[in-house]
């Protein structure tokens, strides 16, 4: 019996997936995302099987591997290989090593099936080439304003999610709720002003510690 040097499998290689075989988008946006987040990708492996290509991303962090589905094509004019080619472009901003390998139909099913396993990790880091056909994969077809375009698009779109979503919304919220006490507040100073008796300024103090009051919420 061979000895279990690692029974919980605390060192284990942790496989994500991203991205979708149908929609280019996606891969772009899953991309871009893993690109600014908090873990460095060191280099990224292009798989490349007739026109399809999937993206293998491996992070600082060793034990940490991402696949990207298939939704990146080239070899003609489309949205496929302008996201294939912005992905490259983004990636070579960023210093990110970038290699290419032909895979087999059946590592791109596992792949795409959300089924790769350590020895797939493995074959591909032991075969992949810092090897381009550039023409190939159709870079001639994306320029730096359409680049630009998607780095301010995913700027943007974060914005909403992280911070309108929450944070907007929240301040809005507290805004209506202000401007509500301040009507109430400022209905009771008219009416301690406009009153002639006593029993409401005793009830509420004088016109000057209203106004305070009103102040402390502006």
């Amino acid at each position: 019996m061979l000895l279990d040097n690692d029974p919980l499998g605390l060192y284990s290689i942790d496989i994500k997936y991203e991205g979708s075989t149908s929609a280019t988008q996606y891969c772009i946006d899953d991309f871009m995302r893993l690109l600014y987040g908090s873990r460095k990708i060191v280099d990224m492996t292009i798989l490349t099987c007739e026109n399809y290509h999937a993206l293998m991303l491996c992070f600082e962090n060793q034990d940490y591997i991402v696949f990207i589905k298939s939704g990146l094509t080239s070899g003609y004019p489309g949205t496929g290989p302008k996201g294939t080619s912005l992905i490259i472009r983004l990636a070579e901003e960023a210093g990110i090593i970038i290699k290419e390998m032909k895979a087999a139909p059946s590592l791109f099913k596992r792949i795409n099936s959300s089924r790769a396993t350590v020895k797939d990790v493995e074959f591909i880091k032991k075969n992949s080439k810092e090897s381009l056909d550039y023409d190939r994969l159709c870079l001639k077809n994306v320029d730096k304003k359409y680049i630009q375009q998607a780095k301010d698009s995913f700027k943007k779109d974060k914005d909403i999610i992280f911070v309108r979503a929450e944070d907007e919304k929240t301040k809005d919220a507290v805004e209506i709720d202000r401007a509500k006490a301040l009507k109430i507040l400022q209905e009771i100073h008219d009416a301690v002003i406009n009153s002639k008796g006593s029993s409401l300024l005793s009830d509420f103090g004088n016109a000057s510690s209203i106004l305070s009051l009103i102040k402390s919420f502006l």
